[in-house]
């Protein structure tokens, strides 16, 4: 029996005499779907499965599990209100108080008294069965109509996801505008720097120690130019990365550091392994590793503690790969809210008000990234438990040209 006739068949209880078999064979002759239930329980299962009408003898009336088949009824959907045909014996009914009963469940109700004629019959289930389409027209209005407001919403959320997707495109297009042109605007007095340093180290009467400062001077110097000649070439990636000692990187950069921690008032802890070697871009590595110093020695008050340490590890969530070299940088400063945690790399974003310009990390990432690498931020804002650990993961060297093609993978957790 398919759907449709589900829908439409009329359900006959009529538990006394062979009124029940006589009306089934009746409406069949008359085209009608009709099955014929032997008790309440029957109904109300096969109400379930489908229905147009309920067909009821007075007598199905005075059942005693009337009250579960009203119950079942009144649990009809909002669109729904299944035609009752009642046949009874005429006059003031002895069930009339029934009668209002299940009226008020069933809605539509339809009282027949008998003796009643074939036409009668036949007449009041077609009226019943035009009723009932009608609701299942409400039915499936209602279902397409929330089928739309689901695809709407969906269409809304996507559109929401492109918008944003966009404005980060906006974003990262901004970044590269600005980073090119405040690297155009840098590197003319740089050259005034470095020709004035070339003087000074080729002046024989500076005292050993303040040639070693002019020196670090150069070095830094020549740094930051590398790194201005990289911003206008907006990080060509064509160049060949190299065997580097990431403990050599981090200690410079630690030295460089050290008279912003002294006046700072921090205590700095290290654990580094030597010679961890791997392979990248010494120069962009140095950039990573001074934005984390700086972003650590900025959120952190004086008498605060940092702790560097610099390791080989395994990724906990797959062991098979092989070791990398992990970066941590933890500090003791104000923490980083959870809301505000997704949103640390994009750029322009900051945490630091006046004091920061939104860019430091956005540049980590895109370091990392190139890296194949992946950053780890825990964050925590509670009294007592406040700080923030940024751990950087460098993949160790392998056999064979790397891709340098990452993604800069980030997690959370606070």
């Amino acid at each position: 029996m398919g759907n449709s006739q589900l829908d439409e068949r009329i359900l006959i209880l009529a538990p006394v005499g062979r009124d029940g078999p006589a009306m089934a064979g009746l409406l069949a002759e008359h085209g009608f779907t009709v099955t014929l239930c032997e008790s309440s329980g029957d109904l109300r299962a096969r109400i379930g499965e489908g229905a147009g009408a309920l067909l009821l003898t007075e007598e199905a009336l005075e059942l005693a599990q009337l009250p579960e088949l009203l119950g079942r009824l009144q649990k009809q959907p909002s669109w729904s209100e299944l035609p009752l045909i009642v046949l009874t014996h005429g006059g003031e009914s002895r069930l009339a108080r029934l009668l209002d009963t299940i009226a008020s469940a069933a809605g539509g109700i339809t009282l027949l008294e008998r003796p009643l004629g074939t036409a009668t019959l036949v007449r009041a289930v077609e009226v019943a069965i035009r009723s009932r389409r009608r609701q299942y027209r409400v039915r499936d209005l209602i279902q397409e109509s929330a089928s739309q407001i689901a695809t709407l919403r969906e269409n809304e959320r996507t559109i929401r996801m492109q918008e944003e997707r966009l404005r980060r495109v906006e974003k990262l297009a901004a970044a590269g505008q600005l980073a090119a042109s405040l690297a155009h605007e840098i590197n003319n007095p740089l050259a005034a720097v470095t020709n004035a340093l070339y003087i000074l180290q080729n002046f024989s009467a500076l005292p050993a120690e303040t040639t070693n400062l002019v020196n670090t001077a150069a070095a830094e110097l020549a740094r930051v130019s590398r790194i201005v000649k990289q911003s206008l070439s907006y990080y060509r990636v064509d160049r060949v990365p190299k065997e580097i000692d990431l403990a050599e990187i981090l200690e410079e950069s630690l030295h460089i550091f050290e008279e912003k921690f002294r006046k700072a008032g921090l205590e700095v802890s290290t654990r580094i392994r030597p010679q961890m070697v791997i392979l990248g871009f010494g120069d962009e590595i140095r950039q990573a590793i001074d934005n984390l110093l700086l972003n650590a020695i900025e959120a952190t008050p004086k008498g605060g503690r940092l702790a560097v340490s610099l390791h080989w590890s395994r990724d906990r969530r797959d062991r098979r790969q092989p070791g990398v070299a992990r970066l941590t940088i933890a500090d003791t400063g104000s923490g980083i809210p959870r809301e505000q945690l997704s949103r640390l790399f994009e750029p322009f974003f900051t945490t630091k008000a006046e004091k920061g310009n939104g860019l430091g990390l956005w540049v980590v990432r895109g370091i990392v990234a190139k890296h194949d690498g992946s950053i780890r931020i825990r964050s925590s804002v509670r009294d007592g438990h406040r700080g923030t650990a940024v751990s950087i993961l460098w993949p160790a060297p392998q056999k064979g040209s790397p891709s340098h093609e990452g993604h800069g993978q980030v997690s959370y957790s606070i």
